[in-house]
């Protein structure tokens, strides 16, 4: 299975998107703030990133940001719950998240979001430091 990190600073979530996706047989990496994910992506083999937009040390945009510009092949999925001003998940999509999730969602909708973004031949730039 996959190597995920999920990035959000809600707890909560936190804990509940690294549950299903453990209980889904994936390896979970949790980061409780944007500046605390920048750093496990310069150091540890990944194929997914999931990252919530709005955090206050570093919001997810600057995160999809730094995949980009680190590793461009890196998939991101980017999610929120859309209590902004504006909607959001349509420019993480256009710096290049392979795809977008909108809380609050149901176990299926996140599995199939991570299926979704996982599928095809691997991203050149994923699963690197040391893979």
């Amino acid at each position: 299975m996959a190597r995920i990190l999920v990035i959000d600073d809600s707890v909560s979530v936190l804990e509940l998107v690294a549950s299903i996706l453990g209980q889904a047989g994936h390896e979970v990496i949790a980061a409780d703030s944007g500046k605390r994910g920048a750093a496990i992506l310069a150091s540890e083999p990944l194929d997914l990133v999931i990252t919530d937009i709005y955090m206050p040390d570093q919001d997810g945009l600057e995160v999809i940001r730094k995949v980009r510009r680190m590793r461009p092949g890196l998939r991101v999925l980017a999610m929120s719950s859309a209590t902004g001003k504006y909607e959001i998940l349509p420019v993480a999509k256009a710096l290049g998240a392979a795809g977008t999730l909108l809380k609050p969602f149901a176990v299926g909708q996140l599995l199939d979001a991570v299926d979704t973004c996982l599928e095809g031949p691997a991203a050149p730039g994923g699963r690197q430091p040391g893979a």
